[in-house]
């Protein structure tokens, strides 16, 4: 082989290498990310870069934060550390997120319940924050926790404000001020079932259902063995808190009823026939018609159309 044809396969030689050497070492533009650490690395922004991968580029954003990184940063990036890349366009860029725990609005509510609780005679409290898309980003691994600081509670406006820290133990990672509306809300009974006038209310017939501490009012009854034994006065629809004036005593005796009225005058019992000018319960007062002197008197309900006069002098109310 002459000299000419040795320089020649040289020079093939040399290129074929080089040509070998830029494949090797081309690096590839990554697409967009997630890492968990805090600081940036060369590898999270290019692949095919070998053991240069774990070389340092810059702090990694807060945790749920996203740090964007241009072409122009990626091609001083590329040149600094060697590596062979070029942009494809002006546009070319990643996006790295930095991963996180979340602490959301949910946990965030129940929290606030919980510390308002003691605070209201609410059976539970119906919380909703006024920022409802609420989210407290800490590092990846760390546990969703947080308490809360200086916290207000307005029961009657039913209004708080507090300061959300997380985790709740440890190192502060993420602190923020917040504020909302907590309603009180008990249980109250209702009748399970459309009752009328004149029907007896039993156990069985009662339900509970739960209404907003506000719209209570003074009369809405809260206790199922204020209903028992009742009767409406008018009729009460299923599913509806009740009132106290929407309640009587049943009526045994009848408005215009024949009535048994009996006066009992130490060893003397007399009875005569009557007729009741009003309605009434056990142990109500109303008045009776004697039906043969035609005498007005008021008598106490005793018994289904049986009702006692007190006395030989009882009240005439002619």
């Amino acid at each position: 082989m002459n000299k000419l044809s040795l320089i020649a396969l040289s020079a093939s030689l040399t290129a074929a290498l080089a040509v070998a050497s830029f494949a090797a070492d081309a690096a590839t533009l990554r697409t967009d990310g997630t890492i968990d650490g805090d600081t940036v690395h060369l590898g999270d922004l290019f692949d095919d870069v070998g053991d240069k991968a774990g070389q340092p580029v810059g702090r990694a954003p807060a945790p749920g934060r996203r740090a964007t990184y241009d072409a122009g940063f990626l091609v001083r990036l590329a040149s600094y550390h060697q590596l062979d890349w070029r942009p494809a366009s002006q546009f070319d860029r990643v996006v790295v997120t930095r991963g996180s725990t979340i602490v959301d609005a949910e946990r965030v509510r129940d929290a606030v319940a919980q510390e308002l609780a003691g605070r209201s005679e609410a059976d539970r409290l119906d919380v909703d924050l006024d920022n409802k898309l609420l989210e407290l980003h800490l590092p990846s691994g760390q546990a969703a926790t947080l308490k809360l600081e200086s916290v207000t509670y307005d029961q009657i406006q039913g209004r708080f404000s507090a300061v959300v820290v997380a985790p709740a133990e440890g190192p502060e990672q993420g602190r923020t001020a917040i504020s909302g509306r907590a309603a009180a809300i008990v249980e109250v009974p209702v009748l399970t079932r459309r009752i009328k006038p004149g029907e007896v209310i039993t156990a069985s017939d009662i339900g509970y259902t739960e209404v907003r501490m506000n719209r209570i009012g003074a009369e809405l009854l809260r206790d199922a063995d204020e209903l028992v034994g009742q009767t409406p006065r008018r009729q009460i629809a299923a599913n509806t808190p009740v009132r106290a004036r929407d309640l009587q005593q049943p009526q045994v005796v009848a408005k215009g009823a024949l009535v048994t009225m009996v006066l009992q005058h130490k060893s003397m019992t007399l009875t005569a026939q009557g007729k009741a000018l009003e309605g009434g319960a056990d142990g109500a007062v109303i008045r009776v018609v004697n039906t043969m002197s035609n005498r007005t008197v008021e008598a106490v309900v005793v018994g289904p159309n049986q009702v006692s006069v007190a006395r030989p002098g009882a009240t005439v109310l002619n």
